[in-house]
């Protein structure tokens, strides 16, 4: 980073730790917390220079909220499920289609799947038999991550 009005080079890292962005000066391993920067030791730096420092900061801030915000995407769903009563019916009919008497024991598997035939989301299939193939459960239904 160059300071416009000296010229000189303004050598400053960002890192991020715990919530709070920290600025590094040059290869100094001593930080400042960003805000504690601005309230104690403004004076330090020139106008320019601050200018500088806060533009950085609210760049990897806003870096650091795109990725929060991926990761967030990405997150597996709770380790449980809500169901509307239409879905889990769906979910045994697709097991013992008709309520056929032998088929009524079947066990069914609902799994949470990022890539699948119909997109991410939560699908039954009959557990003893995953090869044979699932049924999405449609979220507009109600399913949830």
């Amino acid at each position: 980073m160059t300071d416009s009005n000296k010229g000189s080079e303004v050598n400053l890292r960002f890192e991020q730790d715990d919530g709070a962005v920290w600025v590094f000066d040059g290869d100094s391993q001593f930080g400042t917390e960003i805000s504690h920067l601005m309230m104690m030791h403004a004076d330090e730096y020139s106008e320019d220079e601050l200018r500088v420092i806060c533009h950085h900061a609210a760049c990897e801030i806003d870096r650091l909220r795109a990725e929060l915000e991926k990761a967030k995407a990405q997150a597996v769903p709770e380790k449980k499920i809500y169901l509307t009563c239409e879905q889990l019916y769906a979910a045994a009919n697709f097991g013992a289609p008709n309520k056929d008497p032998e088929l009524l024991e079947t066990e069914l598997t609902i799994a949470w799947f990022d890539e699948a035939h119909s997109g991410s989301g939560y699908y039954v299939y009959i557990s003893e038999y995953p090869e044979e193939g699932a049924m999405k459960l449609e979220s507009e239904l109600g399913a949830e991550g």
